[in-house]
């Protein structure tokens, strides 16, 4: 094809461009990335702590927390805590509607008293003819009689006295009181609300003991062998890991179990672990219940090349 002087001129165009866009491109180089330093600095044991374990905590009450829960099914009425008070073990925390049981202690209450009238009656009557020496005037037949309706009477006495007690023991249980001295960590339920005896899927009010608290600590298997029981150890919350504090050991759960924080890597999701209970004074490191923590247990070092994991991580 002949290249004219008016095909020339259309191509020029789109030529320049094709060239210019190749420049930019050869040209134009991409910044390095900057690598910066973390936001969180990593937690690491302290230097006085040659050989240790890793391992990931949480944070709970002393006395672990406590799903308080209603012994009986009713509308709640009255809410009397609230989270993060201090209750002391018989406390009131919430009481159901008593009406109905109000009424029905109260007519039971009014039978034993008409009970023990009949039983008051029957005894005299018993004593009047057992007072009566001369055989001729009472006869045998009718001293039985009176006998056997005094104890009728107390029995029927007696079982109104239990009736009123089991009604006032039922009374009592609408009132849902704190089983120990600690603090409300969380409260599920307000007036107006029905409250379901059994099993919840969510604690109506959860309690605990606060005073000094306790991590429970993960401790996979394969270290196990390297952790001695008394081992001393320290932690810190999980995103401040400049702030340490001394755990002090409790003692273990005698039972394995599979790990359910797993903190990714190379860990399987069929690690098992070992749980390790240690104890802190939250006035030295205050925490909340259900924080992680980041923790250091002394160990044995390892020993051999082929060690799964470093004495030191």
């Amino acid at each position: 094809m002949k290249l004219t002087p008016r095909l020339a001129g259309r191509m020029a165009l789109p030529i320049a461009a094709i060239g210019a866009i190749g420049f930019a491109v050869v040209t134009i180089q991409q910044p390095e990335p900057a690598v910066g330093a973390p936001a969180i600095a990593p937690p690491s044991p302290s230097a006085s702590m040659t050989s240790s374990v890793a391992a990931v905590g949480l944070v709970e009450p002393s006395s672990e927390a406590i799903d308080v829960a209603t012994e009986l099914s009713g509308v709640v009425r009255d809410v009397m805590v609230k989270p993060g008070q201090r209750v002391r073990r018989g406390d009131a925390m919430f009481r159901l509607d008593a009406r109905a049981l109000e009424a029905q202690t109260a007519s039971a209450r009014a039978s034993l008293n008409v009970a023990l009238v009949e039983a008051r009656d029957a005894a005299a009557r018993l004593k009047l003819f057992d007072n009566i020496t001369d055989p001729r005037a009472v006869s045998a037949d009718e001293r039985d009689r009176a006998r056997f309706n005094a104890e009728r009477a107390e029995a029927s006495a007696a079982l109104a006295r239990a009736q009123l007690r089991q009604l006032e023991t039922d009374l009592a249980r609408l009132t849902v009181r704190a089983p120990i001295s600690g603090e409300v960590l969380k409260v599920n339920v307000r007036p107006g609300e029905f409250a379901q005896a059994g099993l919840a899927t969510e604690a109506l009010i959860v309690m605990g003991a606060t005073e000094a608290l306790h991590v429970r600590v993960q401790i996979d298997e394969e270290d196990m062998a390297r952790v001695a029981e008394g081992a001393v150890a320290e932690g810190a919350l999980r995103g401040d890991a400049t702030r340490k504090v001394a755990l002090t050991f409790v003692r273990f759960e005698p039972q394995a179990r599979p790990k359910q924080n797993l903190n990714g890597g190379a860990e399987r999701v069929d690690t098992r672990v070992v749980e390790a209970i240690y104890a802190f004074d939250p006035a030295a490191l205050p925490a909340y219940v259900g924080q992680q923590m980041d923790v250091f247990v002394a160990a044995r070092p390892v020993i051999g090349a082929g060690a799964a994991k470093s004495a030191q991580r």
